[in-house]
């Protein structure tokens, strides 16, 4: 009798989700492994990849590229050679931060010679040039970990609607400006609407730059220069948002999101994005990586449907686990039909949190143009929202008299 084999829907495998997204150089001399690499690394929205053929290759062009986090290198002519020239090779933009990539080999397992060589060059692995992404993905798991601990990425908070209409982005810009008052300079709020941003108009204000002067300018961005295109409020909330009038524009550059995002993760201590429109393969380089993930929905059985399918979803497409997933109950109600015990019983072992039906609150904060949390602050939804937000910083510790300490 066969073994039973557990498949992801449509017979695919299972998505690879990494903490960090990479960048990966992939030096080749084949047009077949050219395909091979390219078609396997495509199924991790994670990684980003530049295909650089040693045929003609000429290293200071290598320079205008995002530092790599893993070079792969296929085995071919004097394919070592090549190699070292290029670890020999100092870029004009190199900075002394410590950062190195990790050479990966691929080439033929039971060439000998060629493992040799891979290990005195300061190979970290040799490949077969026919392996799959499943049997890459340890490698590329234990890289993308060893990225977050040697870079100390901020923590990425990412807010969904269940359905339109949620209040995902009223709670996301609440929720950074509560935490942007006891940390300033440290919390960056993200819109990520590229057609019906809201953020704007919910803070009252008209930036000079937008996301999509950061995306553009990526490869050369650095702490001054992310400075100067962010929006700072008076909370000590940063903004980045896409202009509603530049839709196509907005498209096409939401596709180096998955540059943009790890160098915010390293200037910010907390990244809070509003992903309110719902889900798009076009932000996964977002949700993939995502520290928590709240699922903003209400007391209504559309939303709760709604909500379990995106989880779903979230779990087959985008690799994200449950327990990176909490709920929120916007505009929650003691007396409505579907009780707490209820939602809680259909969304399974997931953490939920509510927050009280005050849509006048809400509703004034949007039409001043002010957050409830700086204009409402002793209103229930407020007090609830900072609640929230406490509980995403990290605990201060409390100055203590000599006398406590003496007897502590």
């Amino acid at each position: 009798m066969g073994e039973a084999v557990q498949i992801a829907p449509g017979g695919s495998s299972p998505p690879i989700r990494l903490k960090t997204n990479l960048s990966v150089w992939v030096f080749y001399s084949s047009d077949a492994f050219h395909l091979h690499i390219s078609h396997e690394l495509s199924k991790c929205q994670s990684i980003s990849y530049e295909m650089i053929s040693f045929h003609g290759l000429v290293i200071a062009n290598l320079a205008q590229f995002t530092p790599p986090d893993l070079i792969f290198v296929e085995t071919g002519p004097n394919w070592a050679q090549k190699i070292v020239e290029l670890q020999q090779f100092e870029s004009p933009h190199e900075t002394n931060d410590g950062h190195e990539a990790s050479l990966i080999v691929f080439g033929n397992e039971h060439d000998s010679g060629a493992l040799k060589i891979a290990l005195r060059i300061g190979a970290a692995d040799f490949v077969s040039d026919k392996a799959e992404i499943q049997e890459l993905a340890p490698l590329l798991n234990n890289m993308a970990e060893e990225k977050v601990a040697n870079r100390n990425l901020g923590e990425l908070l990412v807010f969904m609607n269940s359905k339109g209409g949620c209040g995902a982005s009223m709670l996301a810009l609440n929720t950074a400006i509560k935490m942007a008052q006891s940390h300033p300079d440290q919390v960056m709020l993200l819109d990520l609407d590229i057609q019906f941003g809201v953020i704007n108009d919910y803070l009252n204000i008209q930036p000079t730059y937008s996301l999509v002067d950061a995306l553009a300018n990526v490869s050369d961005l650095d702490e001054v220069s992310l400075g100067s295109l962010v929006t700072k409020h008076a909370s000590g909330l940063h903004i980045l948002a896409f202009k509603r009038e530049n839709s196509h524009e907005n498209h096409e550059k939401a596709i180096y999101l998955n540059k943009l995002l790890p160098f915010l993760r390293e200037q910010y201590p907390y990244v809070i994005v509003d992903l309110s429109r719902g889900l798009d393969r076009m932000f996964a380089p977002v949700i993939s990586p995502a520290t928590k993930l709240y699922m903003v929905t209400q007391q209504s059985l559309v939303s709760i449907k709604s909500c379990n399918q995106i989880i779903k979803t979230l779990s087959f497409e985008f690799g994200i686990n449950r327990d990176q997933v909490e709920i929120i109950v916007n505009r929650y109600e003691k007396r409505q039909s579907i009780k707490l015990k209820d939602i809680k019983e259909a969304v399974g072992d997931m953490t939920v949190h509510t927050f009280p039906n005050d849509f006048k609150v809400a509703l004034e904060s949007a039409n001043l143009g002010r957050p409830f949390v700086e204009s409402r602050k002793g209103s229930a939804l407020s007090k609830s929202v900072g609640k929230f937000a406490t509980a995403l910083l990290p605990e201060k510790k409390k100055k203590q008299s000599w006398l406590s300490k003496l007897f502590s």
